[in-house]
C-alpha cells in the first residue's frame, strides 16, 4: 500500500520530504479538472499547496504535475494556502480542508499513479476522446 498513516506522513515531513494527496475531479466553470494537495518543507516552515490542473491525461500519460492550471493566473506549484512553522501544524491544517483524508497521503511524485488509478478506475464515465 503507497497510502501513509498521519505518523509516516510526519516522519517525511521531519525528513525534509513533500508529501501529497490526490482529491480527484473539480468543475470550475464548466472544466473538468483535478485537485490535490502537496506539503512541502522549506527553509522558512512547511507550506501546504493546492493544485487544480486540466485534466490533460491520455491513456499514456498520467503526469498531473505537467497539466496546464485551470486557472492561468495559479502558478505551476499550485496556489499556496498556507505556511505553516511545523510539519505538525501543516498537517493538521491541510487534514482539515474538504475532502482531505488524514490516512492517504503519498509520496511526491504518487499523485500521478493515483491519478493513472482514479482514470482507469472511471474510464467509462471519460469523454471517448481520451
Amino acid at each position: 500500500m503507497r497510502d501513509f498513516t498521519p505518523a509516516f506522513a510526519l516522519g517525511a515531513l521531519h525528513r525534509g520530504k513533500q508529501i501529497e494527496q490526490f482529491l480527484g475531479e473539480v468543475d470550475r466553470a464548466g472544466r473538468r479538472g483535478l485537485r490535490w494537495f502537496a506539503i512541502s518543507p522549506g527553509r522558512t516552515g512547511v507550506t501546504i499547496y493546492l493544485s487544480e490542473v486540466e485534466d490533460a491525461g491520455t491513456d499514456t500519460f498520467y503526469d498531473a504535475s505537467e497539466f496546464p492550471p485551470l486557472d492561468p493566473s495559479d502558478e505551476t506549484w499550485g496556489k499556496e494556502i498556507v505556511n505553516a512553522l511545523t510539519p505538525e501544524e501543516a498537517l493538521i491544517r491541510a487534514c482539515s480542508e474538504p475532502g482531505v483524508n488524514p490516512d492517504r497521503w503519498v509520496n511526491q511524485g504518487i499523485v500521478c499513479d493515483e491519478y493513472r488509478d482514479f482514470r482507469i478506475a472511471h474510464r467509462d464515465e471519460r469523454p471517448a476522446t481520451r
